[in-house]
Order: structure tokens, then C-alpha cells, then sequence
């Protein structure tokens, strides 16, 4: 059995030469079956000090997952100490995705994948892939769970939405590619997520289950393209969703083994037959964060943990309580859930993972920090943000000709923005396209909400929205109760007194909200560099040279009119 995995193994996507094969096969041998169990859950670890990360260290765990907007002190020190206390190298995980929320603090800052999608050239994504991994690489990761491959088709899914690389299936596909190139360069394994895609439902997998209800036939010609390439190409790593896809279940018919309403990290038909079997992936699987309700509203979690790994996946991500779940997979195996030749496939699958990374090699240290200005930020990296930032900037109506703004004839702004903008986190920075206007010599008024507009006090309205896709955000709309006030202050409109653009740098799909607005931009995003790129675009000095990559109408005709 061993022996026949290994053989398959060696093999695309790992590429395991004699040595690796012989590492993967000789720690295999070694392990004892709690040894085994750890390999295959990876915890979420908050408190970075050595007393909370020796426990996970105690249970002999595959990685540890950690937050890149932590100090690159804790970061580094962190990572130095888990690698150093542990025989078997760790996978050190993260989520790079070029968010407000989700980024390195420490590093350059990024547009978000809609971005560059806007700006219609790959070569963007593999400079973001390679800037996640050259600089997590310094900070003690390895891999990150990006990109997001799913499909930004339904605007009122908030978990997708600028997360993603569009609508356009072959811009997803381009995209996406070129990221794990990026990434791979710079060191990191590639992964691309939420298998089997998500984009259709309007809900959030961190609060329910979701679905993806298309017919196969549709789903073979977009999601199934997507991970097709992405698998011919040699993605190392597909991190399944808490998401379903029941026409698949009605396709098997009396040979499915897994229900309709069961997820792709419970399911089966899911992540077993049809991802391994049909698709041909041959590389790891990973469940997404089991702490979801997408997971744990299926039922008991006694029963649910084994079921995870005995339906494809090989590792367990973000147990709840380590003790208690790896408890669980023990009595998984005790009373048959869980087979120990699906364990060993798994463990086997971690280990190959890792020799393909050459982890057993360098240990997985992070690099010197006497090397930290070749890994993180600089002017090359600022650049090419800077660079995917105007490119991305999108126009998308304008039937005023109000834009450029000029100074000389649209001196005085009345802005209205968020005072608190929020992650579901914790708190965001301020906007700074207010100070950026004033640099160029604009008066820049901001709209008090409940106060009256004075149309003769202000030459131009402005609406600066900010509002990512993001996980576990509940609400990407428009806000007016927060720019205008209560009721019946909520439904003003600055347009009603005055020449008017709304600028988005977050979800593209504002315009649904409101398509009696005459001048309306995109820009996706709100880290500075996209900041700073609108503000040139407002005024003329750069060109609108954004391309939406989803239908920014909505389906209504009338918004671009």
C-alpha cells in the first residue's frame, strides 16, 4: 500500500526525485500513530509565545497557520522557534490576500486580485504571487492559501466579490496561473481555493453552508476549467470549500456515497471522486477552517472531524480544541469512520508536500535577516504596486463629462465618506484621498450627516465608498444611513444639488444601488497606492485604463446609461 502511494507520489504535481521519495518514505516509517494524527491537522495559533506554541509542538502537528498582519519581530521569532523545536519540518501557512485585512503589515502594500484582474495583464498576478511568497518567505511562511479562483457571478455574494479575479473564466484561469508561477518563484508551494467554487450562493461559508447550484454541463465549462488548468499546471495544493454542489450528486445518481447537502470537505463524490478521479489531481487537499458553521452546522463534530479526512481531505484545518478533535480522528479509527490506509495516504500526501518544498532540506527557517532588503518591501515591489494600481483604476460611466476634476473649476468638494470604517476584524485606517485632493489644490469639504447641502457653498459632490469583498462581512451596500444619516436623511442624494462621481475602492457593484448616478469609478481597492492612483485619474493626469472584469450593471440596462 505504502509503496504504491509513494510511486504515485513521485509524480506530478510533487516531482519527487529518489532522495525526497526516500525521506518521505523513511520519517513515514517512523512515525507512531499520534505522530501520524498530527501530521495531518494544522491549528490556527494566535498567541505567538513559546508557551502557547509548544502545545501544538507537544502534539506533533503538520504546520501552524499565523496571521501576516503580525509584527515581523513575532513573525520571525516565531518561526524560528517552531522549526527549530520540530524533526519534521513545518507547514507554516498564512492568507496573503492583498486585503485591508488580510496582508503584511511588515511588507509592500497590494491591490487585491479584482484589481489586478481590471488591469487585464497576468503579469500583475505573477508579480503578486511573488510578492506573497518572497515576502511571507522572510517572515517564516511557505505557503499561503491563495489565490482565490472562484467566480465573482453573483454580486451580492460578499465573501467573493474583490477577492477574486473576476467573472471571465479565462481571465480567472490566466490570472490565477500566473499568480502560482509568482509564487513559486519567490519559494511558496501554489494553492488555489474554494473548491468546487464558490461566487453563486449570496451567503458566507463562515455562517452557513453553501451552495453552488450550477448544472454539471456549466460547471464543466467554468469552475471545472479553472481547476483543470490549474492541475494540469501544477498546483500543489486545493483547499476544499464548506461548499456543495448537488448536481453532481444527482449526476452519480445510486453510486454516490456522500448526500447532496454534504460540502467538498465532507463530501466524497466532492473531493474524492470527482476532483481526484475525474480531474486527476494527484496533490493535497485541504479543508478550509473547520471552525466555519459551513462545517460544523452537518452535524456532531465527533463525527464530522474523521469524516473530513475519510472523504478526501488530508488535512484538518483549524481544529477547535487540538486535543479534543485529534481525539476525534482517533476514535474515528477505532470505530471505522476513518481507515488507517486513508490516514496513511494522508500523512504520506503532507510528507510529499513537504519534500517537494525541499522543506527536509533547509529546515524551513525563514532567510537571514541580513538579507531582509532582497525579501521584503523596496522600491521595485512599491513599483510594481504603484504600476498595478493605475492600470487597474476603472471609468466606469461618466455621462456628465464631469472628469478630469480641475481645480479651476471644481475647487470645492463636498465628500462623503465613512468616518469608522471597520474590518470584521477590527478597525481600518482613515482615507487619505481627501489629503491627496487638498496636495492638488482642491478645498475638500466633508458632508456632516443630518445637515443640509448648500449647493452655492461647493462646486462638486463626491461619494468614496470602501467596502471589500471580504470573509464574514455581512453587508458591501452602499451605506447611506452612515453617509446621510437616519431616516429620512438616507435617501438624499448629492447629485440631487450638485455635479456628482462615486468612486468605489471596494465591490464593483454599487452601481446596482444606484443607476440614476451619472459618473461612477472603480477602483477596488482601497490600500494607498490605489489611493493615490485614483486621485491622478480624477484630475487627468493618468488615463482611466481599468477594465471591469465582471458586469458592473448588475443586469440592469439602465446603470450604464
Amino acid at each position: 500500500m505504502t509503496e504504491n502511494i509513494l510511486k504515485k507520489l513521485a509524480g506530478h504535481p510533487f516531482h519527487l526525485d529518489d532522495e525526497a521519495l526516500g525521506w518521505v518514505k523513511s520519517t513515514f516509517e517512523g512515525l507512531s500513530l499520534d505522530q501520524k494524527l498530527g501530521q495531518i491537522v494544522l491549528p490556527l495559533c494566535r498567541d505567538l509565545s513559546v508557551e502557547s506554541l509548544l502545545v501544538p509542538l507537544q502534539r506533533h502537528v503538520g504546520g501552524v497557520h499565523r496571521m501576516p498582519s503580525r509584527s515581523e519581530r513575532e513573525l520571525r521569532a516565531s518561526a524560528e522557534f517552531l522549526q527549530a523545536q520540530t524533526a519534521i519540518p513545518l507547514l507554516m501557512t498564512c492568507d496573503i490576500e492583498f486585503s485591508e485585512k488580510s496582508s503584511v503589515a511588515a511588507g509592500t502594500s497590494y491591490p487585491n486580485q479584482m484589481t489586478i484582474a481590471a488591469t487585464g495583464d497576468p503579469e500583475h498576478a505573477r508579480r503578486m504571487g511573488a510578492v506573497a511568497g518572497s515576502e511571507g518567505g522572510y517572515l517564516g511562511f511557505n505557503i499561503s492559501w491563495t489565490p482565490v479562483a472562484d467566480l465573482a457571478v453573483n454580486f451580492r455574494s460578499n465573501v467573493v466579490n474583490t477577492r477574486s479575479f473576476g467573472s471571465d473564466v479565462a481571465t480567472v484561469m490566466a490570472m490565477t496561473t500566473a499568480y502560482q508561477d509568482g509564487a513559486r518563484s519567490a519559494g511558496f508551494a501554489s494553492s488555489i481555493k474554494h473548491w468546487p467554487g464558490d461566487g453563486l450562493d449570496d451567503r458566507d461559508q463562515h455562517f452557513a453552508t453553501t451552495h453552488n447550484t450550477m448544472p454539471m454541463a456549466e460547471w464543466r465549462e467554468t469552475f471545472g476549467r479553472i481547476y483543470a488548468d490549474s492541475i494540469a499546471k501544477g498546483v500543489q495544493i486545493i483547499m476544499a470549500g464548506h461548499i456543495t454542489l448537488p448536481a453532481y450528486t444527482a449526476e452519480l445518481g445510486s453510486s454516490a456515497r456522500s448526500p447532496a447537502h454534504m460540502p467538498a470537505t465532507l463530501n466524497f463524490d466532492l473531493s474524492t471522486t470527482l476532483l481526484r478521479d475525474e480531474l486527476g489531481f494527484n496533490g493535497l487537499v485541504v479543508s478550509d477552517a473547520t471552525g466555519m458553521v459551513g462545517f460544523n452546522a452537518r452535524g456532531d463534530r465527533r463525527e464530522l472531524v474523521p469524516l473530513c479526512i475519510a472523504a478526501g481531505c488530508d488535512i484538518l484545518l483549524f481544529p477547535e480544541d487540538l486535543d479534543e478533535d485529534l481525539g476525534y480522528l482517533k476514535e474515528g479509527l477505532e470505530n471505522g469512520a476513518l481507515t488507517r490506509e486513508r490516514l496513511d495516504e494522508a500523512v504520506l500526501r503532507v510528507l510529499a508536500l513537504k519534500a517537494s518544498m525541499k522543506l527536509h532540506k533547509t529546515g524551513g527557517h525563514p532567510p537571514a535577516e541580513a538579507d531582509r532588503f532582497r525579501f521584503l518591501g523596496g522600491a521595485d515591489r512599491a513599483a510594481w504596486s504603484s504600476a498595478a494600481a493605475e492600470a487597474g483604476i476603472t471609468l466606469v460611466k461618466d455621462t456628465q463629462s464631469l472628469l478630469p476634476l480641475d481645480p479651476a473649476r471644481h475647487k470645492r468638494i463636498l465628500l462623503a465618506q465613512l468616518d469608522n470604517r471597520m474590518s470584521p476584524s477590527g478597525p481600518l485606517l482613515q482615507l487619505r484621498v481627501a489629503d491627496l485632493l487638498r496636495e492638488r489644490g482642491f478645498e475638500v469639504t466633508l458632508l456632516e450627516k443630518g445637515k443640509a447641502v448648500d449647493p452655492s457653498a461647493h462646486d462638486v459632490g463626491m461619494y468614496l465608498m470602501a467596502e471589500e469583498g471580504v470573509s464574514a462581512k455581512e453587508n458591501l451596500g452602499p451605506r447611506w444611513e452612515d453617509l446621510h444619516g437616519l431616516f429620512p436623511h438616507s435617501m438624499e442624494r448629492l447629485w440631487a444639488y450638485l455635479p456628482t462621481v462615486y468612486v468605489s475602492l471596494g465591490t464593483p457593484f454599487l452601481l446596482y444601488h444606484m443607476p440614476e448616478c451619472k459618473t461612477f469609478v472603480n477602483g477596488y481597492a482601497a490600500v494607498p497606492p490605489v489611493q493615490q492612483a485614483l486621485v491622478k485619474a480624477l484630475i487627468g493626469e493618468i488615463p482611466f485604463a481599468g477594465k471591469s472584469p465582471v458586469d458592473v450593471s448588475c443586469g440592469l440596462a439602465e446603470a450604464l446609461i
